[in-house]
């Protein structure tokens, strides 16, 4: 299964690169709810309980809430300087 979830998550990754306007709408518009999906099926299982546990990792910290916010940070362009 992670294998095929991979494969397709890099073949919409290539499309969504290399297509033009038209395939990256039609790409938007067919993967945006099952993407976001899967991230809500996710974080489903990671729960914070009151105190803010995680009740899969079981600690304050929840990976997965991690990634998945690192993940989703806006892309900042490099200075100009190059520093």
């Amino acid at each position: 299964m992670d294998v095929v979830l991979r494969r397709h998550l890099a073949l919409l990754l290539a499309g969504v690169q290399n297509g033009d306007d038209g395939v990256v709408a039609r790409l938007a518009r067919s993967e945006t709810h099952r993407l976001v999906g899967a991230i809500r099926a996710s974080l489903r299982a990671h729960r914070l309980d009151p105190a803010g546990c995680c009740g899969a990792c079981r600690a304050t910290r929840c990976v997965l809430r991690d990634e998945i916010s690192h993940a989703l940070l806006p892309v900042r362009p490099a200075p100009a300087d190059g520093g």
